[in-house]
């Protein structure tokens, strides 16, 4: 056998080792890195979506919460993980679109990760407290501006997504209300209900409870379209206000460098996940909407929402905390 058969013996082996390996992936346990604590919105959907793909893909899914910095750190972790398919972010609006766009951090979202699947989206609604003399987002408007200043609004933390759509809210209906950050929206709430703040933007699924409970007014929903699950509350074009779409996306991402054959093994298992029925019921219950994409058209919509938010910061004038 002279030198340039053996090449040809040696290269035939590499690529059948790599189509076997793609092929047979995954042979052993997956963890998904989730970079907050346990018991909010992006933990509970990554622990939906790591136990029913993992029925599919036969291997279990193990989660991993690396929580700090906003999302920051356990989303370094992954960008800098093996690209095997075999460490995963559930990553977020906060840590791959928000956070990159008001500070330095250490990872690109869109150079460093490779999309796997959009597993939902939670819109955001305005809500106010019983208290406020306003029934509509345009009576709010007119309270607001009759109250230049003496108004204030609640957020979890500067540079959030709550707060950023507040003050796009603020630019386009030109009112002045005083932000108050907090740290969390649990307090945040607590402070609205009790009438401590007037104003504040949440996720549909965190405030639904509480307008069902009637503790809170709901103003608009800050989406294209009305939600199922609230369908009284018209969006904020409907209420007059057009130009809010404040929305929190969850989704899959691996590291870049991934395989091929691997990520579309991943692709195709999560958004299977996602679209049966027991775990799409799972996700509507919490008041999101299921997607369940491919890898390509996540990738597309990562880019589009980085360019969004890039432009939402920059108008809304919002500012990482200090």
């Amino acid at each position: 056998m002279n030198l340039r058969t053996k090449i040809l013996v040696v290269l035939a082996a590499l690529c059948l080792t790599s189509i076997t390996t793609a092929a047979e992936f995954p042979t052993r346990p997956i963890k998904l890195v989730v970079p907050f604590p346990p018991g909010g919105a992006v933990d509970n959907l990554g622990r939906l979506v790591g136990q029913k793909t993992s029925e599919i893909l036969g291997q279990p899914i193990v989660i991993d919460n690396r929580a700090g910095a906003a999302g920051s750190i356990g989303t370094e972790i992954v960008a800098k993980s093996i690209p095997d398919g075999y460490t995963l972010l559930m990553g977020s609006t906060s840590s791959l679109s928000v956070i990159p766009n008001l500070q330095k951090v250490p990872y690109d979202p869109i150079k460093d990760f490779a999309p796997v699947s959009l597993v939902a989206y939670i819109p955001h609604v305005l809500v106010i407290n019983n208290d406020v003399p306003a029934k509509t987002l345009a009576e709010f408007i007119t309270y607001a501006k009759a109250n230049p200043g003496k108004l204030s609004y609640a957020s979890s933390g500067n540079g959030t997504p709550h707060q950023i759509a507040v003050e796009m809210f603020k630019k386009i209906a030109g009112v002045f209300i005083v932000h108050i950050p907090y740290k969390g929206t649990a307090p945040g709430l607590t402070d609205l209900m009790s009438g401590q703040v007037a104003l504040m933007s949440v996720e549909l699924s965190t405030a639904l409870p509480y307008i069902k409970a009637q503790k809170i007014r709901p103003l608009a929903l800050l989406a294209p379209t009305r939600s199922t699950f609230a369908p009284d509350i018209p969006t904020a074009t409907q209420a007059g206000l057009p130009g809010l779409d404040i929305t929190s996306w969850y989704g899959v991402v691996a590291p870049a460098g991934i395989n091929r054959e691997t990520l579309n093994i991943l692709g195709t298992a999560i958004a299977k996940a996602v679209k049966s029925p027991d775990l799409n019921d799972k996700i509507l219950g919490m008041g999101a909407t299921p997607v369940g994409d491919s890898p390509e058209e996540f990738n597309t919509f990562m880019r589009k929402e980085s360019a969004k938010w890039a432009k939402a910061i920059k108008e809304s004038g919002a500012v990482a905390d200090q």
